[in-house]
């Protein structure tokens, strides 16, 4: 991908944007016949490690606990929530939680960078850990590479742990072990969540990169992150523990090798400090409080809606391969969502339904339920053999009534309004940038009952090979939302696809003059179709 942090041989994060479609097939005809070579585990040896729970500490008289308490109290075994799709809402949600927080953060994540945001959030968690608070940081190892030398130097804070997820043994020639080890290394923890003192949780899809902030100079991604209160933060938080003391996470002291770096924890602080003082970050700090959407929530006074709320979740054994049925959480998932009477909306980053999924949902298509999915177009998906696979499904879902729109892979000029202008001149970001976007939410409305907002792709990688986490809210007006919020932007954000007389798929734009239909794939050239198609016919998709 065009990331940095997910340049590993992994057979899900391939490159589409920088790279031609050639490296991709060849990379996928190798792992094609490594699959079953996987026979030894490189998993380094593990030092035993004490227990460590979220309900060792207490946080019952924090200035977060006096807030919540009466609402839990007043809403007994019910979550409210409020969600955030503007991400420099996102962010200042963050850093306020960190900020407010005083005995406990918990953070668990797929990708933290050393950039502009990451770099940010963890100047605030030094400061948090300086005034006592407790911090426990969980992350994949996957994309940890780069980060090692910021690991070890916040480790050496009393008041930081850092764990890496599913080691690599062979930090420096881990393309090797991908050969070696395929099978482990292929399964992923993908769960993010944030818990401050564990009373409030967030999660969702955003990542803590820039991509997912508005504060990319490459693109951005569009996401959605949930914020929690009540019966559904001690779920998350019981999950977290579960990762955190399961033998598959690490203390990055027992992975990375001090002596291979110079960075020690005041020098991290002071980069980290000044980092913060930039004057790039303090404009951009200054925007995303503008709206003092945080502050609000937190006083009462945005009314919240308290609910019914089922966190679903995978045990951390699916990376082991011996999570039980029950433990899954596509299991989960098919258990507590209803059966759609109506419509039912999917917004997916990577949607690659399978021949199970694709025969559900046309089942719904003709029963006269609506059924309409949103993913990335090509241009817009930051991986191109998810592209594959899902496009293999489009023709026989448009021929029995379910609706497909792709992601445009950038914003219109007439969306580019001035709150962007002002975001590129205060930041330094180039609105060109700003306009280039990809889809990254996963997010599914059924009828005017049930919300899912989670980690989940509705691709077989989610389903079968990492872990994820999510919740299902049963919300009426919040599923009535999301569904006249899709049907209000997806002329301004979408291809509709269509076939036409000869069967073929056609791609409907809406532009100011009226329906614009492209007959040929947008954005994509001769050799990249010939490329995405000839993957397609690989026997790969579920190790995708």
């Amino acid at each position: 991908m065009t990331r940095t942090h997910q340049t590993q041989f992994q057979l899900h994060q391939l490159n589409n944007k920088k790279n031609s479609t050639h490296t991709p097939v060849m990379l996928m005809l190798t792992s094609c016949m490594l699959l079953g070579l996987s026979a030894c585990s490189t998993l380094p040896k593990q030092i035993p490690q004490p227990a460590e729970y979220a309900n060792d500490i207490d946080t019952s008289e924090t200035t977060l606990a006096h807030i919540i308490t009466p609402l839990k109290q007043q809403n007994p075994e019910l979550t409210g929530y409020h969600v955030l799709y503007d991400p420099l809402n996102a962010i200042a949600a963050r850093i306020h939680l960190i900020d407010k927080s005083e005995k406990t953060l918990d953070l668990q994540y797929y990708i933290w960078d050393n950039d502009k945001i990451g770099s940010l959030a963890l100047y605030k968690i030094i400061q948090a850990a300086d005034r006592g608070v407790k911090v426990r940081l969980l992350i994949d190892d996957n994309n940890a590479k780069s980060m090692e030398a910021v690991y070890l130097a916040l480790d050496q804070h009393a008041n930081i742990e850092v764990k890496l997820f599913n080691p690599y043994k062979l930090r420096r020639l881990r393309p090797l072990e991908m050969v070696i080890d395929l099978k482990r290394i292929n399964r992923r923890m993908h769960n993010k969540s944030f818990i401050a003192d564990n009373q409030i949780a967030l999660i969702g899809g955003r990542n803590m990169s820039n991509h997912y902030y508005n504060v990319s100079e490459n693109y951005q991604f569009s996401d959605v992150d949930v914020m929690l209160v009540g019966k559904s933060v001690d779920d998350i938080s019981h999950s977290f523990d579960e990762y955190w003391n399961d033998s598959y996470a690490y203390p990055v002291r027992q992975i990375v090798n001090p002596a291979q770096y110079n960075l020690r924890y005041e020098g991290l602080k002071q980069q980290l400090t000044q980092h913060y003082e930039g004057i790039t970050v303090q404009n951009y700090l200054d925007l995303s409080n503008r709206s003092n959407d945080f502050d609000n929530w937190l006083n009462n006074h945005v009314q919240l809606d308290w609910v019914k709320a089922e966190v679903v979740k995978d045990s951390p054994d699916k990376i082991r391969a011996k999570a039980k049925k029950e433990q899954h959480i596509n299991f989960q998932m098919l258990k507590q969502l209803e059966k759609p009477d109506t419509s039912v909306d999917i917004i997916s980053a990577y949607f690659v339904p399978q021949k199970k999924g694709e025969e559900r949902l046309i089942e719904l298509a003709k029963e006269n339920v609506q059924v309409r999915v949103l993913t990335n177009s090509f241009k817009a998906n930051d991986v191109a053999l998810v592209h594959a696979f899902y496009a293999k499904y489009r023709k026989n879902l448009l021929k029995n009534g379910v609706e497909l729109y792709e992601f445009f892979p950038a914003i219109s000029d007439e969306e580019l309004n001035k709150s962007n202008e002002e975001l590129a001149q205060k930041t330094k970001i180039s609105i060109k940038g700003l306009s280039r976007s990809s889809l990254h939410a996963k997010l599914m409305a059924i009828d005017e009952k049930q919300v899912f907002i989670g980690s989940f792709n509705f691709d077989p990688r989610s389903a079968n090979l990492n872990t994820e986490i999510g919740v299902i809210i049963n919300s009426p007006p919040l599923a009535k939302a999301v569904h006249q919020t899709i049907d209000n932007n997806l002329k301004k954000y979408a291809y509709k696809l269509v076939l036409n007389a000869e069967n073929q798929i056609n791609w409907q734009r809406q532009t100011p003059q009226g329906i614009v239909t492209r007959t040929k794939e947008p954005k994509m050239k001769w050799w990249q179709k010939a490329g995405v198609k000839f993957i397609s016919w690989l026997p790969i998709e579920g190790y995708m």
